[in-house]
């Protein structure tokens, strides 16, 4: 079990980045990896002054998706310049591209997320796209990934990147109700391994967001310390547990079919967080449970509960229900081994007013 050393979660918590490094002496030389746009001005106005007082710095910006050759740059510069941590300034981009990177060197990984949109902002995990690519391109061997050493999360600098990141946290943390239910499924049915307390901290994780849900959708700076702080719980869950199974189940496996079809057939595909959160609305339902209250909850923050409201036409989402037990094929959830019909698939969808 590997989890964060050190998380400083709050207002102007920037201020105590050095007091970060000094405490765990990690070494005074980094690469810096940030995502684009207002991302870059962040890095370089209020974290890289703060790093140069440090020791060397060097900067690497990421301008497009994912993939293995991008991981491999860092990868490379971290080596050529035998620098001793890398830091990630930006979202689900720059954070998964330095932590995989960081793995690859091993070094140090800080996380320093401008957003808060999913929970790899703490979690020992990368994309599924990305997971994807590297598999494809070098293999298993070069998907293992280290939680970040530390986590420092200033919460006015998050809560001011745009209104759908934020929801798309709270989408993607809400689908922890749904995540247990699958895992806790697996175990009665595959007696397969489950812990009491990774589970217990993921569903108090994403109970604390569904009781303040009038608090969050005001998307300002104490909305972004709620969903923040349980996007970090739900990140040390997956480290307790050592695996996903707390924070992923089929609402995620919903969404990582999006994600393939969204490749396969050119669509846009919404947010990682949107997508779960109409996924969480589906197995609620498939679970039995109560996934009108589900999607009251994500309707309140202004969260998208529909095909519609996601953008993505309605045979794509139908498709992407019908083969999403097959992204994962030895994670058992409430799916089942041969998945649903398209039938009951479309039925499901129905009655969920997903899709008219």
């Amino acid at each position: 079990m590997e989890i964060p050393r050190i998380v400083i979660m709050g207002r102007n918590v920037v201020e105590k980045l050095s007091m970060v490094f000094h405490k765990l002496r990690i070494g005074t030389s980094g690469v810096l990896v940030s995502g684009p746009g207002k991302v870059i001005e962040i890095a370089n106005d209020v974290v890289v002054p703060i790093l140069k007082e440090l020791g060397k710095v060097v900067n690497v910006d990421i301008e497009s998706d994912l993939d293995y050759d991008i991981i491999k740059k860092i990868y490379d510069v971290c080596k050529a310049e035998d620098c001793k941590y890398i830091i990630s300034v930006g979202g689900g981009t720059a954070i998964d591209a330095g932590k995989l990177a960081a793995s690859w060197a091993n070094v140090p990984f800080i996380s320093f997320p401008t957003s808060a949109s999913h929970d790899g902002i703490a979690s020992p995990a990368v994309s599924y796209l990305l997971r994807k690519k590297i598999l494809e391109r070098v293999g298993p061997e070069y998907l293992r990934v280290n939680a970040p050493y530390a986590i420092v999360a200033d919460t006015e600098i998050i809560s001011k990147a745009p209104r759908r990141l934020l929801i798309s946290g709270f989408g993607d943390m809400i689908a922890k109700f749904t995540s247990v239910k699958d895992w806790q499924l697996a175990h009665r049915l595959r007696n397969e391994e489950y812990s009491e307390y990774a589970a217990t901290m993921a569903l108090m994780s994403a109970r604390i967001v569904m009781d303040n849900v009038d608090i969050i959708s005001k998307c300002d700076e104490p909305a972004a310390r709620i969903v923040t702080k349980t996007l970090i719980g739900s990140g040390v869950s997956m480290s307790i547990a050592g695996s996903s199974r707390p924070a992923s189940g089929s609402e995620h496996l919903f969404s990582h079919a999006l994600d393939m079809l969204s490749e396969k057939y050119g669509f846009q595909k919404a947010l990682h967080g949107e997508q779960c959160a109409v996924g969480t609305i589906i197995a609620s339902y498939l679970h039995g449970e109560d996934w009108k209250h589900i999607r009251n909850l994500i309707k309140k923050v202004g969260g998208p509960v529909s095909a519609k409201d996601l953008g993505i036409e309605d045979k794509y989402v139908i498709e992407a229900l019908t083969i999403a037990h097959t992204i994962r094929p030895n994670r058992y959830t409430i799916l089942g081994d041969k998945g649903i019909s398209k039938d009951a698939a479309i039925n499901a969808l129905k009655v969920t007013e997903i899709i008219d």
